[in-house]
């Protein structure tokens, strides 16, 4: 697995060829195919293992005993920190998809069952506790990772041609990568979203 990571970073997902893992890992491709059968599904346990930390962190966080908003917000942070320690991953991963390789479509695809379910439920649990509005929870979910997660997701997960000028880039990568101000920005958006602010 450390052998396909190190490929998929370095190369991209298209680089995860059976012969180029093996070779990587000093394998034989018997030993290959004895061990994972096929590429792709190669390629869904690589993903997997390097998602599944994250998914039983968050999982731990939800059940904890602190309040709704806190564990919200604790949520959102953990997975703030698991994209800046794997944004380059997570880059070649979209553009892999995009690209249609069908293990990181797939991979994709069920996401909504994971982390966004339970960020899902954690806003249901925080407006049942009168801490936000008493909106569509996946309205609450889209305007909370529109403040915290499309900036950094601009900034480094975009693996293609260049979106902005290298000005822009430069200001956008330091305001959308900077801890503080994904803070703040978390802050301001839950801030946003309470009762108190409804006309």
């Amino acid at each position: 697995m450390v052998s396909g990571r190190e490929i998929a970073l370095r190369d991209g997902f298209q680089a995860l060829t059976v012969r180029a893992v093996a070779t990587a890992a000093g394998a034989n491709l018997g030993s290959f195919v004895y061990h994972f059968g096929t590429r792709d599904a190669f390629v869904e346990q690589l993903i997997e293992e390097w998602y599944a930390p994250l998914l039983e962190r968050v999982v731990l966080l939800a059940d904890s005993e602190a309040a709704p908003l806190d564990r919200l917000r604790q949520t959102i942070l953990q997975l703030v920190d698991f994209s800046a320690e794997n944004d380059e991953f997570i880059g070649r991963l979209f553009t892999a998809a995009v690209g249609n390789d069908p293990s990181a479509r797939r991979f994709l695809s069920s996401l909504t069952a994971r982390h966004p379910k339970l960020l899902v439920q954690l806003i249901s649990e925080a407006q049942s506790a009168g801490a936000i509005v008493s909106e569509e929870p996946l309205q609450v979910l889209c305007f909370l990772m529109g403040s915290v997660g499309l900036p950094r997701l601009l900034a480094s997960g975009w693996q293609g041609p260049p979106l902005f000028s290298k000005s822009i880039a430069s200001a956008l990568n330091r305001v959308a990568r900077n801890r503080d101000h994904i803070l703040q920005r978390l802050d301001w958006a839950i801030r946003g979203l309470s009762p108190q602010g409804t006309p």
